[in-house]
């Protein structure tokens, strides 16, 4: 079943948004985000979050661009089994350093996800790009109780950048989120967007 035959529902729905049938637009509010203790002491879990509830094997693949303004602004996929357990994927704004050992090129947009378990996330970034690319492809699969997470810069080759288990999420809520954990909000557009159920 594809995502035109659901109805998704918002987690945290944000003030301005739009969906007609084919492509997501929405503004996020400032100072929202998904993330839990790791590196900062920090539980967020008041991220923008357009989803549908899934049982079973899936493919969900969305094609994502944004006003990226200010340090951590991110969109992408998330997968979800409750709020101390999820994974997220997509882009996200780097403006020069993170974190004291770790320094970016001016404006990155860095493909990157992060899995949260047990109630502490991980970050996991590739290489910065040569060019900040204007669109990116994520994908998300599962297989039983695995979970393979790629991305594409032309929406035909993929590479993958995660593989985790969530063995106890059944059913899982699988959707499109942004969040602006330091910023006044941006401007984000989800097309392509897929959900197919491939196992139940």
């Amino acid at each position: 079943m594809s995502n035109q035959a659901r109805t998704a529902k918002w987690l945290h729905e944000p003030l301005e948004w739009k969906d007609d049938g084919t492509k997501l637009t929405f503004r996020t509010k400032g100072g929202v985000d998904f993330w839990r203790n790791t590196l900062v002491k920090t539980i967020a879990d008041d991220g923008h979050l357009y989803y549908n509830e899934v049982d079973g094997d899936f493919v969900a693949t969305v094609r994502v661009s944004g006003d990226y303004r200010d340090q951590y602004d991110q969109a992408g996929l998330v997968v979800r089994q409750d709020e101390f357990n999820w994974l997220k994927c997509g882009v996200e704004l780097i403006v020069g350093k993170w974190a004291d050992m770790f320094q970016y090129q001016d404006r990155a947009h860095v493909i990157c996800s992060g899995l949260t378990v047990n109630g502490w996330s991980e970050w996991s970034p590739i290489p910065q790009l040569p060019q900040n690319p204007p669109f990116v492809w994520m994908r998300v699969a599962r297989v039983e109780k695995t979970f393979f997470v790629s991305f594409s810069l032309d929406g035909s080759k993929y590479d993958i950048i995660k593989l985790f288990a969530l063995p106890q999420a059944n059913p899982v809520h699988v959707g499109r989120y942004a969040t602006s954990p330091s910023g006044g909000g941006f401007d984000v557009t989800f097309d392509s967007y897929s959900l197919v159920e491939t196992k139940n």
